[in-house]
């Protein structure tokens, strides 16, 4: 840190360990086992010869793509360089020191960065002993509310009538909800936006739709909502969704039904993965994500994920309160969690 800084104390999101090439197999990132379709492939190579023409700045096609695929009009849609960039987005448009965020306690950690560079009030709700998310703590409010459904990093998540509940309670704040998980089992609240003008849902193409690597997010309300957050994103980072990522999301609604396919695959792995792990003595919660929660009975938690990374798998482990005795692990191809299977056995057979 230089003398000059301004902003020295600013904490740093720790993400899950990345390794690149085929030493590993990565069940610590929530990301997509499954290639993009063959598709994307095409329309990033059309665009990559293009890189010297500034890509769209309105995001003309993605945005018409996206509201095509929900039943929405252009409008209604806001796309940034991965959810993460609309959700700082939304901090900026809808909170301030005098306007603070009201959220779990258990929850992804990037919500805290993005409240601390911009000098946002976090108010915190706590899960319930069971980890669920309890709707009346969000009621009359007083505050923009956030929360992801499914929640992460427990993969539970709340209905669209309790959805409801809570962005009905709150006339005079806006409620954000992160569906980046709502395509492997949840409900989406999608449908409240006709009814409804202080609700933000955001979502993201790195899960479901195989574009970690693009950085794709996008958020959906009304169109007058919409227009704060695009507010935002023209005076801050308007260019930020580079041509051959447009051209990537384009092709990856259009293949819709593949990455559809790919959801219930990751579904079944999931079930799979909680009778294996189940049946290792784990308790397991019953997730709605692409990741499963749990907490190993035979051997710590840190101490099981040193021991997995030793063997060449990665999952994910935070030394926090209430959470420390579990693991967050991603839901992979049926082959990498049969591989996940075999490591356990033989951790646990020699423990």
């Amino acid at each position: 840190m230089s003398r000059f800084s301004l902003r020295p104390n600013l904490p740093a999101y720790v993400p899950g360990e990345h390794v690149e090439g085929d030493g590993y197999i990565r069940l610590n990132t929530n990301e997509s086992p499954f290639s993009p379709s063959p598709g994307v492939a095409a329309a990033v190579a059309r665009e990559a010869g293009r890189l010297n023409d500034y890509n769209d700045p309105d995001c003309t096609a993605l945005r018409a793509a996206i509201a095509g695929l929900h039943g929405l009009a252009a409008d209604q849609v806001t796309v940034g360089n991965g959810s993460d960039e609309v959700l700082y987005f939304a901090f900026m448009a809808f909170a301030d020191a005098a306007h603070p965020i009201l959220l779990p306690d258990i929850t992804y950690g990037y919500y805290d960065l993005f409240a601390a560079a911009q000098g946002i009030p976090l108010c915190r709700a706590p899960l319930r002993a069971d980890f669920t998310l309890d709707p009346a703590d969000y009621v009359r409010a007083g505050k923009t509310v956030l929360f992801p459904n499914p929640n992460a990093p427990t993969g539970l998540a709340l209905s669209a009538a309790q959805i409801e509940e809570i962005v009905r309670g709150n006339p005079q704040n806006v409620v954000i909800v992160d569906e980046a998980y709502i395509d492997f089992g949840g409900e989406s609240c999608l449908p409240l936006i006709a009814r409804y003008d202080n609700l933000l849902i955001v979502r993201t193409f790195s899960k479901s739709r195989s574009l970690a690597g693009a950085r794709l997010g996008y958020g959906m309300g009304q169109a007058s909502l919409i227009a704060d957050v695009e507010t935002v994103r023209n005076a801050v980072n308007l260019y930020s969704v580079n041509r051959m990522t447009q051209a990537a999301g384009v092709a990856a609604i259009e293949e819709d039904d593949y990455y559809r396919e790919n959801c219930r695959k990751i579904i079944a792995a999931r079930a799979y993965t909680t009778d294996m792990l189940r049946a290792h003595g784990f308790d397991v919660i019953d997730s709605l994500g692409n990741f499963v929660f749990a907490r190993p009975r035979a051997m710590s938690a840190a101490h099981l994920t040193r021991e997995l990374a030793a063997r060449g798998i990665l999952v994910r482990h935070w030394e926090k309160a209430r959470i420390g005795d579990y693991l967050r692990i991603t839901v992979g191809s049926m082959q990498q969690m049969q591989a996940l299977d075999a490591a356990i056995e033989m951790i646990f057979g020699r423990a």
